[in-house]
């Protein structure tokens, strides 16, 4: 056994230690279902237009317009191999916090089609049209809607990745049988819900995974819920209504939703996903999936792990 290998082996048996239970409400599945089922009732309208870029000699990329369940408009990038005989594979990618949409053409390379959202409210340019009825006035994204599961702003998003999922799987480049999930950190997490909501998957490929055990982040106030550690330290009678609220995007209770295979890395000195959330993430997943523990790695993309699902991504 390499040094490294032993040393993520050391590492899991004290996180076995450290496990965190599911938190599931009664209604969780039937939230879920009825959520996506409200959003598929909106009729898809999706615009396209060239987004030029210095690739177009192997690869051309659209800048995508869609419309989700509310009155925001999603922006996205798609990029295509030229000159495919053959509809394609196509790896759906999804930014962490506070990013924006990416073209990538070491995925592109491997033969797939990808496909990049801009997260509502972010660094990009889908600009958020919910109104959110609760929540810190001076900001924090992690507190708008929080006391409304409906109208809370995970639930926006995280039906926006499924609306993504629909809108790679109508594009004529693309094979829907064929398209899997990719993204770290936030990214991670639209992912998982992207693959567990969507019925669009192949598979789900996440890392430094977050929105994990959100009560146990909150009360440690890590990331972006250190916002909503400040909002409920000054409005405490909230907490409970909030912490019923957030158990439905967390991510250890939405892999219980799964479906497809998964393949989860995670960093084992990450001071924002701690490892014993991924963790725990990982011991709910119902289906068969692989980890990958990347010693002496922070809250970054174990490089090992790109190489590895850039490999996977070559053989769809």
């Amino acid at each position: 056994m390499k040094a490294y290998e032993q040393y993520a082996t050391q590492w899991e048996e004290d996180l076995k230690k450290k496990v965190i239970p599911q938190c599931k409400k009664d209604d969780f599945e039937e939230f879920w279902e009825k959520s996506v089922a409200k959003l598929r009732k909106v009729p898809l309208e999706v615009k396209r237009e060239v987004h030029h870029t210095p690739y177009e000699k192997t690869f051309m990329t659209y800048e995508i317009t869609y419309n989700t369940h509310d009155d925001t408009l999603i922006h996205a990038y798609f990029s295509c191999p030229l000159n495919a005989k053959e509809k394609l594979p196509c790896v759906v990618f999804f930014h962490g916090g506070r990013g924006k949409k990416s073209i990538n053409p070491d995925v592109v390379s491997t033969g797939c089609c990808y496909f990049a959202m801009d997260v509502r409210a972010q660094g990009g340019t889908s600009i958020d049209h919910a109104f959110y009825e609760s929540g810190a006035s001076n900001g924090g994204m992690m507190t708008c809607g929080i006391l409304n599961k409906e109208n809370y702003y995970l639930h926006n998003i995280y039906l926006d990745a499924v609306r993504a999922m629909d809108v790679v799987a109508q594009l004529p480049e693309v094979d829907p049988e064929r398209i899997v999930t990719y993204g770290g950190s936030q990214g991670g997490a639209l992912s998982v819900a992207a693959s567990a909501l969507s019925g669009r998957s192949k598979k789900c490929f996440t890392y430094i995974t977050s929105y994990c055990c959100i009560k146990q982040r909150t009360e440690n106030g890590s990331g972006q819920f250190s916002h909503l550690q400040y909002y409920l330290a000054n409005n405490p009678e909230l907490t409970d209504a909030a912490m019923d609220t957030v158990s439905y995007f967390d991510i250890n209770n939405l892999v219980s939703l799964l479906k497809v295979p998964v393949a989860l890395a995670m960093g084992l000195e990450d001071p924002i996903c701690l490892p014993q959330f991924v963790y725990s993430v990982y011991t709910h997943i119902p289906t068969e999936k692989t980890l990958f523990m990347a010693p002496f790695t922070k809250h970054n993309l174990p490089l090992e792990f790109k190489m590895r699902s850039h490999f996977e991504f070559s053989q769809l």
